[in-house]
Formats: structure tokens, sequence, C-alpha cells
């Protein structure tokens, strides 16, 4: 069976579950109606009369759903030209598949898309953005449909002036896996093919050589640096699949191995991947030979971030955050504070944070990551202050100062015209290489503050511990492991944990002024004393 047919058997399930989900939005109705148009060209001997009949009433619908000024409506965004370009793209790809479509629905299908098509491209030509990648979304949307308004290419063009927003690694600003899989990459070779513009279609390709260093061995694309929603999350390989598949087939044998490694198996990217394939056929052509992949050893210094491989070990050290820099978490900024990962073959630390009682500020986030003599190194200093009485020039008799915000909290004091006390806790992370593994030493300086460090456990039986909580433990003695099948990790400390100081994460208090969290499930276990203190960590294979 060739790529097509596997990728049709998996769309044709994920169709028929999907079109009976209620209260289906423009984006939903009109993905199921390209997947339809998709399903018709690719298997025009098995076409289904009332699937088809199906997706005109959803282009129906998706009509009903459009606004009078030509855009829809979702997720709070309203009146939007960044997400009417979503389903815009769509619409366009419908359009150029339709006219290989036999069955007498196609003429429905094409008039009402066209329909929707013309009302909302001059919206499109006219609109704004929230976020970088909505440029490419809404140029791809207009380059597509630019035989509709001949204002559709220079509004193109008027955004791609801007430049793209791409570091030398091929990551773009919003460092988000998701939006690179989604909207970035398949817009820029939508755009570059339709323009002439091989630079575009070049940093898709330098994009996915990036994408295949941060992938583990699970196929999950690393995301601890995004800005974005998926800083949390996690991201398969396969979402890039249709990308790689079209280097692969251009002679990129780096591109070839991802591809044969990515296949989507599942509905959802089935269906993207039918669509696309169907209209560009020649990526459903067979893989050429890929070279084996080699173990990755790479610091992609824009966003603090580093990759080392060897043998079966995977290490991640992460210290690109912007919560140093900006004074704050929030949407639109990298806030994981995730700063290691290992894993050696099956056997898997997800994740290690370090939490501090400290005036709210929240878990350790280093403002810089220096990779040098084999080693990486993290750095973060924090402080809080205690504010002294005002000077007699600033008193009010009325008691009304000035609301300001001291970077933890805000009240009307005036807190820039007082001298104040610091106190202060800094934070260095030193992580060398060692045989089998990883040390990582901590030298916590500063005020006197109970911490916590946070190691994440993936699956796997657990031994050298003791059950603190539901999912929570604490080693018994310095030495602990994880192991699953015939994989396992060593974690072992220098350090005696202080028993009075009970293991905890501490988000901050802009989490939990709102009842918020970005706490990690699982399995958790904790190591927790009281700075100042120095002491070393080390996970190993077994």
């Amino acid at each position: 069976m060739g790529f097509t047919d596997r990728m049709a058997d998996l769309a044709e399930t994920w169709w028929e579950t999907e079109s009976t989900a209620p209260a289906l939005g423009h984006r939903a109705l009109m993905r199921l109606v390209a997947a339809a148009i998709a399903l018709e060209v690719v298997r025009p001997e098995a076409s289904s009369p009332t699937r088809l009949a199906t997706a005109v009433g959803f282009a129906d619908r998706l009509a009903a759903l459009q606004g009078a000024d030509g855009l829809f409506s979702s997720d709070g965004n309203l009146h939007s030209p960044p997400d009417s370009a979503f389903t815009l793209n769509d619409v366009g790809i419908a359009l150029a598949l339709l006219p290989r479509a036999t069955a007498v629905e196609a003429a429905h299908l094409d008039q009402r898309l066209r329909q929707v098509a013309t009302r909302a491209v001059p919206a499109l030509v006219a609109g704004g953005v929230h976020t970088p990648n909505h440029r490419w979304e809404i140029s791809a949307a207009l380059v597509r449909l630019r035989e509709l308004d001949d204002r559709a290419v220079p509004r193109a063009e008027q955004w791609l002036a801007e430049g793209i927003d791409v570091d030398t690694d091929g990551i773009y600003s919003e460092r988000s896996a998701n939006y690179a899989a989604f909207v970035s990459n398949p817009c820029l070779l939508v755009i570059g093919d339709a323009l002439g513009r091989a630079d575009l279609v070049e940093i898709v390709h330098r994009n996915l050589h990036t994408q295949l260093d941060l992938t583990d061995a699970d196929g999950v694309v690393e995301t601890v640096f995004s800005r974005r929603q998926d800083q949390g999350g996690e991201i398969p390989l396969a979402a890039f699949h249709t990308q790689l598949r079209r280097f692969a087939a251009s002679g990129c044998e780096v591109c070839a191995e991802g591809a044969a490694r990515s296949e989507p198996a599942a509905g959802p990217l089935a269906a993207i991947a039918l669509i696309e394939s169907a209209s560009e056929p020649t990526l459903a052509a067979e893989l050429p030979q890929a070279t084996p992949r080699q173990p990755v050893a790479r610091h992609f210094a824009d966003v603090g971030l580093l990759v080392a491989e060897q043998g079966g070990q995977r290490a991640v050290v992460y210290g690109g955050s912007d919560v140093p820099h900006v004074g704050r978490v929030g949407s639109g900024l990298a806030g994981n504070p995730t700063f290691l990962r290992f894993r050696s073959g099956a056997a898997a630390v997800r994740s290690v944070r370090l939490s501090r009682v400290f005036f709210g500020l929240g878990p350790f986030r280093a403002s810089e990551l220096v990779v040098d003599d084999g080693g990486a190194r993290l750095r973060e200093s924090v402080a809080a202050r205690y504010y002294q009485p005002l000077g007699e020039s600033g008193l009010r008799r009325d008691g009304a100062y000035r609301l300001v915000d001291d970077g933890r909290f805000t009240a009307s004091m005036a807190f820039d015209e007082r001298e104040s006390d610091e106190v202060r806790l800094t934070t260095d992370v030193t992580v060398m290489p060692v045989a089998d593994g990883l040390e990582v030493a901590f030298e916590i300086a500063g005020a006197q503050a109970p911490w916590s460090l946070e190691i994440s456990l993936g699956d796997g039986e657990l031994n050298g511990i003791e059950q603190a909580a539901d999912q929570t433990y604490r080693m018994t003695g310095r030495r602990a492991e994880l192991r699953n099948g015939s994989d396992a990790v060593v974690i072992e400390t220098s350090l005696d944990p202080d028993p009075e100081v009970p293991g905890f994460y501490a988000p901050g208090e802009a989490f939990t002024f709102l009842g918020g969290t970005d706490a990690l499930g699982g399995p958790r276990l904790y190591l927790s004393c009281t700075a100042p203190t120095t002491w070393t960590l080390t996970l190993r294979s077994a």
C-alpha cells in the first residue's frame, strides 16, 4: 500500500468521527470539506455521495458563519483576518483540487467556496495581525487566492518586506514547533513557490534540519524554549512529515531520514498529509534511501538551548527564558522553568526544576546559558526589596502616593522615590558530562531560603525512594534508580536532604495570585534543603 492510500485510510476514519462533532467552527468545517475533496480526488473509484453531500452542507454552514465584512470569528478573536486566513488557506487548496473531482457535488462546492473567498479576500488585503506567524498565514492565503483580487500579491509582498523572523539555526522568533509545523513552514513554502522566492523555501529547509535535531527517540520535538502555548506540551515530528518528504524528494538525505521515522499514524495529521499530497502529488513518491541518523551535539545560542547525544543518552540543557529579562511571565514569553532533561534509552528524566521560598518570585529561570569547556553554565540572580520612609520632599498630606510596580507587586507607595534594602539570591548551575551521564553542580548563595529540586520522571520502576504523597517521592538515601525495561537512569546526590524542608514546587505569585499553576503532573522526586548551599546531582546510565 502506498503513502496516499495509507493516509486516505486514516483520514477516512478521522472524517467519519469528526464530521459528527457538535458545534463545529469555521476552521474545523473547512478542514473537513478539504479532506472530503482530497479523498474524492485520490480515490475517485470509492466516491462517497454521503460524504460529499455532508461536505456541501458544511460549506453552506461555513458561508453562514462568515461576517458581513467577509471575516470569521473564533476563540474570542472577533472579525479576525488571521483566524480567517487559516480557513481561507484551506479554501484555496480546495478550489485548486476541485477541477480534478468528477462528482456532481463538486460544482456546488466550487460555487460556494468561491463565494466565501471572494467576500474574504478584500478583508485580508486590508486586515492586520496579532503575532509574527499571522503575517505568513495571511500572505499565503492571499497568494493562493490572488486571481480574485489584483491587490492580493502586493499586500503579501508588503508583509514579506518586513523580513522573515528566523535566526541562523532556522528557529522562528516565536520558537514554536507547533507554529513552525502548521503555519510558518507550510505558508512560506506556498509563498516561495508562487512568487519564485527560493530563499523562503530554503528557510523552511533549514528549520526542518533544526526540528530533526530537536526530536528525541520518542519522535517528540523539544518545546521547552517556545514562546507560545506548546512550551509545556508535546509536538510530534509527524507534524512536519510532508515538509520532510518534499525535501527528501529533492535529494536531502537528512530530511529523507526524518520522513522515514515520522509518518503520521493518527487521523488529524493524516488528514493534513492527505490534503497536501493530493495538492502536490510528488509528496507521495517513495522515499529515497536515507543515511542513518547521527548523534546530535548542538548549541542553539540564540534561544539558550544545548542538545547533546551520546550512545543511547540524550541531554537537553536550557537557559533561554524571557522571564528574567522582561520581569514577568506572560503570553508570548518563554517561561518554562525546566532547565534540564536526561534520558538513557527508554528511561527518562522528563524535567528538572528548582523552586525556592523567596518572595513568591517563582522557580529558577536562568538568564543565560554559557557553553564552554565541554559543559554548560546557567545563572540567575533575583532580588526583593524592603522600602524605607520617603524623604521629606516626597511627603503628601493626603497620603495619596503614585501607584508603582516594583517588579514583584504593585502599590500606591511611590517605590521609585524610596531608598530600599535588598535581599538577593543567586543560583549557579553547571552541567558537565561525566562517564555514562551528567554531573550537575549547584551553588545557591545569598538569603537563607528553603529550596526544592523537582525531578519529573518518565515511565518505569522506582527504587531507592519512598512515597511522600500521591505521585510525589523522596529519596531514602543518596541514590535512586528509574528503570524502564533494560534501560535505567541512576540519580545520585552529594547532599542529605533536609527532612524539615518538604518537597514542593512553587510556581510563583504570578500564577498563584490568579489561582493558576504551571506545575507538572506524573511521578516526581524531590530533593530539598536550605540555602546557602553547594552540592551536586549526578544522572547516569545503568
